[in-house]
């Protein structure tokens, strides 16, 4: 008797413990259940992100999203494609191309994915064309009215400005407002970077070679908003001679090369200006002027880049006019020029 109840007492034990592994089971199954639940209607755990090329595209351009994650299968899973909140059309499950819209305009894209097992997630990214111009000023000397600009000479000095069309939400920023990363070869311009720095100034080196000049735009977090390179090369500086009129002063409407027939005139002067020296001026402590005629060293005139020519009467024939310019700061700038003068009665 006192063993049938002990059996008892032991399978109503057992019976309360299969009733409290099945109450923990149960329990386990509904919390699992309920977090699969949260993760698959809000997507709050974002787990997919958006790849986009050109990282900072300009208006009119085509762009190419790529959905990806780190933690879901998405060749498995069923992805959707929003557009300023419709659906999209064309796509290629993983990847979507758009084409930006006009400045300030910004496109709302949103990608849906949908696994196997009935987890959603979604990711969106706003979009605005921006851009960034770069424009090449070297600081070297120009003839006056000249309308172009100078060359990069070889140890010559370049401003390099930086014109910004960012659009953040729609508006427009102001350049005092972005970020600037510079950088001349790969190799980052830390001095010359930081929020508002949309000028560089760059000085030529030894040797001489091409210079790569990037420039992007940051924002605050450090992504790029706009990009843009320039390959910047050098060329030599020239000098141009130009004729001074007694009546109509210095024609630079014209430059003097290879040859000049004086005819029977009794005078010519002759003024040169360096073009893409590195002068303040055409006349300066470091511009040394060497003038030849027919291979003789001659003295300018009152100025060291002008000379006076004077033919004699009843003399015909032609003289060799040339000219040595030399940067004594720049020893890489440097020009040799050469004028033929025909004289006297042909």
């Amino acid at each position: 008797m006192k063993k049938c109840y002990n059996l008892k007492n032991k399978m109503k034990i057992s019976l309360e413990k299969l009733v409290k592994l099945a109450l923990i089971i149960t329990v386990l199954f509904t919390v699992s259940s309920f977090v699969n639940a949260q993760e698959s209607n809000t997507g709050s755990l974002s787990s997919i992100y958006l790849n986009m090329s050109p990282d900072s595209p300009r208006a009119g351009d085509s762009v190419t999203l790529t959905v990806n994650s780190d933690t879901i299968d998405l060749n498995s899973s069923k992805i959707t494609w929003y557009v300023d909140g419709s659906l999209a059309k064309n796509t290629s499950s993983k990847s979507l191309i758009i084409k930006m819209k006009s400045d300030g305009q910004t496109t709302t894209v949103r990608a849906v994915a949908e696994t196997q097992d009935g987890i959603v997630k979604e990711v969106s990214q706003n979009i605005s064309p921006s851009a960034i111009d770069l424009v090449i000023e070297p600081l070297s000397y120009t003839m006056p009215f000249y309308k172009g600009k100078p060359y990069f000479a070889p140890q010559g000095t370049v401003k390099i400005v930086a014109i910004p069309d960012v659009f953040v939400d729609g508006v427009r920023v102001s350049s005092k407002d972005l970020n600037f990363n510079w950088s001349k070869d790969d190799i980052v311009l830390g001095s010359s970077s930081g929020k508002g720095k949309d000028v560089l100034i760059l000085y030529g080196q030894i040797p001489i070679r091409d210079v790569n000049i990037d420039v992007k735009i940051m924002d605050d977090s450090d992504n790029i908003l706009a990009e843009n390179s320039k390959l910047l090369t050098t060329d030599n500086p020239e000098t141009l001679f130009f004729e001074d009129s007694p009546l109509y002063g210095v024609l630079y409407n014209k430059n003097l090369y290879n040859s000049y027939n004086l005819g029977t005139r009794e005078n010519l002067n002759i003024v040169v200006k360096p073009f893409s020296f590195d002068f303040i001026n055409d006349v300066t402590d470091a511009s040394e002027y060497s003038w030849y005629v027919n291979g003789n060293t001659v003295a300018p005139s009152i100025k060291a880049n002008e000379i006076s020519l004077k033919q004699s009467s009843n003399v015909s024939g032609s003289a060799s006019i040339s000219l040595d310019l030399k940067n004594a700061d720049r020893i890489l700038q440097y020009n040799t020029n050469s004028l033929n003068i025909i004289f006297g009665q042909q």
